[in-house]
């Protein structure tokens, strides 16, 4: 295959264009129906990255075989979902996927090839013979890779109805779900049209000769939305299948949904799929307990599972899989994630002043939205003692009476979760460590209670770094 340099410049910047406004139509489409994610979220559970080499949730599902199919894929995953039905039937077209071995026969460089035929800026071949010769042996010198790429795109065109038929072949034998019958019928129709029928059946299962001038009318002006739905509906096939592919790879879940009005939540065997050998934890609450708050000593777990439970919530309100055996999720309106906080040091504000202001944004984020899913990780570390245990105290008490959100809170102040003690709407667990042979063990299992191990001491004399210091008199 050559393409000319300038050609293929054009090729990319025209393809991308156009899936780019594709991916954000159907992002807005779905963002309109208001689960609501912000930056700080994004960042924290890492569900995107732009570097190349970088970590991403979108990256580690990712697995199109296209373009199209990929921002398909991105715009699935920036459109999560609040509404039931809506998450039924995304749902049950990845279960289609997973279950049901449907493939696609599709490729990158066939699907490359028809995405450039149909941006090719030149006039529709003439369906006639003798046109079709001079148009052929007679074209410019500048406009013959045009005419390549023309003719490539047709046949690869062909090749894929050609696929899709067989396809569509072992449909009736299985079972689709409602949600995805409409696509299917799109294709049916599609090959049903009387001359692209006649086309198929005229150049049979293995084309040789293909008269490109006979076909390009068919592609590029009488059925040309029609087709454009054509390779769209593939490229959203590819972006469930590769979401398919990466659950039953990675043995995911896909969640069931309550509609109780009271928030309770069920996961077991609960991981984090960046993690080549994790460990696994189940959390239940009940409908009365709509805080977990955790403790633990540093390193035994405590973010790593806050980031694999707000990873769960998130993806189940994609519809997608989740990392754990079995789920069971209320619907929320919102997720809000306090892992990572930077200092605003260009506003000038401190660590602790940028705590006060993301929970004051999280307080209007359930204001307006009622029932959100909340994860705060070592809440007011970024103040002295006493202040800390106030304020967490005080946020607690006031969380503790939200009964239509969950809270997820880690800190390291122990009297606080001991003068919470017997607050019924509290659930408290915490990751354990102990010390053996003079080191350092950890489970990173989730238990009942409260943690009251305190290693920072231990930890500080491992190093030596007080003999160090001592040592610079």
């Amino acid at each position: 295959m050559v393409i000319h340099r300038n050609s293929k410049k054009r090729f990319i910047v025209s393809a991308t264009t156009f899936f780019s406004c594709f991916a954000v139509l159907i992002t807005k489409t779905f963002l309109d129906m208001a689960f609501e994610i912000d930056p700080q979220t994004i960042r924290d559970l890492e569900l995107f990255n732009d570097k190349p080499d970088g970590k991403s949730i979108f990256s580690f599902f990712n697995r199109t075989q296209t373009f199209g199919g990929k921002l398909q894929l991105k715009g699935l995953m920036q459109s999560p979902l609040d509404n039931m039905e809506e998450l039924h039937r995304r749902s049950g077209i990845i279960r289609f996927f997973m279950h049901q071995g449907f493939t696609l026969p599709i490729n990158s460089s066939q699907m490359d090839f028809i995405d450039h035929y149909f941006r090719v800026n030149k006039t529709v071949l003439k369906p006639n013979s003798i046109d079709g010769y001079f148009q052929k042996h007679f074209v410019r010198q500048n406009n013959k890779n045009d005419q390549y790429l023309i003719e490539t795109g047709i046949e690869k065109m062909i090749f894929l109805l050609l696929a899709l038929t067989g396809t569509l072949e072992k449909i009736p034998k299985i079972k689709v779900p409602v949600s995805l019958r409409q696509y299917f019928s799109l294709i049916q129709n599609y090959l049903d049209k009387p001359e692209i029928k006649a086309m198929l059946k005229e150049l049979g299962p293995k084309p040789r000769k293909i008269k490109h001038y006979r076909y390009d009318y068919l592609f590029r002006h009488k059925y040309l939305l029609e087709t454009r739905d054509l390779v769209k509906t593939i490229y959203l096939f590819d972006a469930f299948n590769a979401v398919a592919q990466t659950a039953i790879s990675h043995q995911l879940c896909l969640a069931d949904y309550s509609e109780s009005p009271l928030p309770q939540l069920t996961i077991t065997q609960l991981f984090h799929p960046f993690l080549e050998k994790p460990v696994r934890n189940s959390i239940s609450t009940k409908a009365h307990q709509n805080i977990c708050f955790l403790t633990g000593p540093n390193m035994a777990g405590k973010s790593t599972f806050l980031k694999s439970l707000g990873l769960a919530i998130y993806l189940a309100h994609l519809g997608f899989p989740v990392p754990a055996t079995s789920m069971k999720t209320p619907i929320y309106k919102g997720l809000s994630t306090t892992i990572n906080l930077p200092d605003d040091m260009g506003l000038g504000y401190s660590h602790f002043y940028s705590e006060v202001n993301r929970i004051k944004d999280v307080a209007l984020h359930i204001q307006q939205k009622k029932q959100v899913f909340v994860i705060f990780d070592e809440l007011f570390r970024g103040t002295n003692v006493k202040d800390a245990y106030e304020a967490s105290l005080a946020v607690l008490e006031a969380f503790s009476c939200i009964k239509g959100s969950t809270f997820f809170i880690s800190s390291h102040i122990l009297e606080v979760a001991e003068k919470l003690h017997e607050n019924n709407s509290i659930l408290f667990r915490y990751f354990d460590a102990s010390l053996k042979d003079q080191k350092l063990h950890y489970t990173y299992q989730l238990c009942k209670g409260i943690s009251h191990e305190r290693l920072g001491m231990y930890i500080l004399q491992r190093e030596s770094v007080i003999d160090i210091l001592r040592s610079l008199k």
